[in-house]
């Protein structure tokens, strides 16, 4: 380096001369690559120093050429350790970190704040509420660094319905067992909706474990999720991987919990669209199939779009026989074979909604108050609504029941609100139906009214004045044979206004409707079992309502019977009815689990039943079941399965 350099004077342009003093390097300037003169400093030798400076200038070191050794000036050793203070460096290395360590914040909160925007396109993108919930969770826990995130769903009665979780095994999660309900410090937030950030979550007072084969957990983040200012759940991190959640993870969460409130309102929105169009399909379909005469049963009809429409496992539609019982007259799904049982009003869900009028549920808080078992429903049913169908003056035609299995989510009260609006439709279709069926049968009966009065205004008439002049051509005719062969003519003319009368009376008469087959033995079964407490199931197969009347008869004769005997003598607690019309052979069951027939003193009911059974060509046999009980079989022949009733 210049030993020494001259600088025009400001006065007159002579020379100064400002000479070097000799520096010393510390060692970590040297050892870093810094220039001489950065870290050291540099003496103004021509001033002399000053009294008093921390390092005083030497004299005699004017011009001091400097040693071609040491590149020192050759005075005392002492001069070689010269040095220069390390404070203008430190504070500047300490501002650069400083800027450097806010530069490297800026970067992770702009690489964050994109991470959030990635986790609400994810969220808004879609539009089935559990796909949003999935990406709701993945999206929090990638965005907080989490091992395990969860969003519990909560239900009307304040737990957790469902609960949505990424992060475990499967294994794990089998191996865990059940969901959790909203106990412990998930409840905190059910209770207490606002954010809550642990350390260690099992410091907490509110902490009630984890239950065997649950991994371990330590800090905790939960954030609860609005809808519309309603809480719709909670969402839930646990074990972040830098140790502890952080008040900027608590504020990334919250906002993407926002975030979500606006995406589930909109799936919300077009489940509800789409329950909608399900219920409109349902109506138009029954509406138009109903007025089209369509060969499917209408109660078939209606508890099949019923069933549809609800997104239920099963439906069925029950219909009062007396003032204590009811029979189930159409079923779906899963209540398909329950179709003809016959149960009590007091005792079943359908009999409370066609006492009360109104709906009733079973196993659904969200459906409403008026939770209860029943006993018409068979086991393994979940969440249940059943409403009235009206009819006609206000009056309840029977009870239109959905239900699911017990692993499907309960019914919500759209759809119950859905359900009473489809049943009020499907009563205003019937009685149309109905009103349009009373009306052809009117103009019916109008047509025949006018063909009676032509027939006895004019057919009688002309027909009675020829045989008035038949009458009077008698006394004319002399020859026996002309004569009888008219008098045979006034006969057929007097027969021909007997029948013309006999069919005007026909005409004008009301025939009284005759109570079907079925509808007779339903009367019997409730007639015979109404105060007992004996359960019955019926099953009917086949043509049953256009048999002869007199098998008719003989049927219904026969199980008043064989019903009468199960009561008085067999201590059951059931009964099954079973009757079949199949290749021109009606077969009738019954069927208890009583004590059985034993050896009856007196055999005249069933020599009754068999005498009964002969008349058509059939028998009667009496077994045991498996299990114990009685079975009792009767068969009747018949000459065609669809032969008229016989003229009474």
């Amino acid at each position: 380096m210049p030993k020494s350099f001259r600088q025009n004077s400001p006065s007159g342009g002579r020379s100064s001369s400002r000479r070097l003093s000799s520096v010393t390097l510390p060692a970590n300037a040297a050892s870093a690559g810094r220039p001489a003169g950065v870290d050291g400093g540099v003496r103004d030798v021509a001033g002399g120093g000053t009294a008093g400076s921390e390092h005083p200038v030497r004299a005699g070191v004017v011009d001091g050429a400097l040693d071609a050794e040491s590149g020192f000036p050759p005075t005392a050793e002492a001069d070689r350790d010269l040095s220069f203070p390390d404070a203008p460096r430190l504070a500047l290395e300490q501002l650069i970190g400083q800027l450097t360590d806010r530069a490297q914040g800026v970067l992770a909160a702009q690489g964050r704040l994109r991470g959030l925007l990635r986790a609400n396109a994810a969220v808004v993108e879609e539009l089935s509420l559990p796909v949003v919930l999935r990406h709701v969770v993945e999206g929090a826990r990638e965005l907080v660094h989490a091992r395990y995130g969860a969003v519990g769903v909560i239900g009307p009665d304040g737990d957790l319905e469902q609960f949505i979780h990424v992060g475990m095994d499967d294994d794990v999660v089998d191996r865990i067992g059940d969901l959790p309900t909203g106990q412990g410090i998930l409840g905190l937030l059910i209770k207490h909706p606002d954010p809550v950030r642990l350390t260690d979550l099992h410091t907490h007072p509110a902490a009630v474990g984890f239950p065997d084969g649950h991994p371990p957990m330590a800090s905790f983040l939960g954030v609860p999720i609005r809808v519309r200012g309603q809480v719709f759940g909670n969402l839930y991190l646990t074990d972040s991987t830098h140790g502890e959640f952080t008040d900027d993870d608590e504020q990334l969460v919250t906002a993407l919990a926002g975030t979500a409130g606006v995406a589930i309102a909109n799936a919300r929105l077009y489940e509800q669209t789409l329950e909608q169009r399900r219920w409109l399909d349902a109506s138009s379909e029954l509406t138009q199939a109903l007025l089209a005469h369509s060969a499917e049963p209408p109660l078939e009809l209606l508890v099949r779009l019923a069933m549809h429409a609800a997104s239920a496992d099963m439906a069925m539609f029950s219909a009062p026989i007396s003032g204590h019982a009811g029979r189930v007259d159409s079923a779906a799904g899963m209540l398909v074979d329950r179709v003809g049982q016959i149960f009590r009003l007091d005792q079943s869900l359908a009999g409370r909604v066609i006492r009360s009028g109104t709906a009733a549920s079973v196993g659904d808080n969200a459906a409403g108050s008026g939770n209860d078992t029943a006993d018409d429903l068979p086991d393994g049913v979940g969440a249940v609504i059943g409403v009235p169908l009206p009819g006609p003056d206000a009056t309840v035609r029977g009870a239109l029941v959905v239900a699911h299995t017990g692993s499907r989510a309960h019914f919500t009260q759209s759809d119950r609100d859905q359900l009473i609006r489809f049943a009020v439709h499907a009563g205003a279709v019937l009685d149309l139906e109905r009103a349009r069926e009373d009306h052809a049968t009117l103009l019916q009966i109008e047509d025949h009214d006018r063909i009676a009065a032509d027939l006895h205004d004019h057919v009688i008439q002309e027909l009675f004045a020829t045989g008035m002049g038949l009458q009077g051509m008698l006394s004319q005719l002399k020859q026996p044979a002309q004569r009888a062969r008219v008098l045979r003519y006034i006969d057929t003319l007097d027969d021909t206004i007997r029948t013309i009368r006999d069919t005007i009376y026909q005409l004008n008469s009301r025939p009284e409707k005759r109570p079907t087959l079925t509808s007779r033995l339903i009367a019997i079964l409730t007639e015979q079992t109404d105060t007992t407490g004996l359960a019955v199931a019926t099953e009917f197969g086949g043509h049953l309502d256009q048999l002869p009347t007199a098998l008719d008869d003989d049927i219904v004769a026969v199980l008043r019977e064989s019903v009468s005997n199960t009561v008085r003598n067999a201590g059951a607690s059931t009964v099954t009815v079973k009757l079949t019309n199949l290749d021109k052979v009606l077969t009738l069951e019954v069927t208890d689990n009583g004590v059985g027939i034993g050896h009856p003193t007196r055999s005249s009911g069933l020599a009754n039943m068999r005498h009964r059974a002969e008349n058509h060509a059939g028998v009667l046999r009496h077994s045991t079941p498996t299990g114990g009980g009685t079975r009792l079989t009767w068969t009747a022949h018949h000459p065609h399965p669809n032969a008229p009733h016989e003229a009474a």
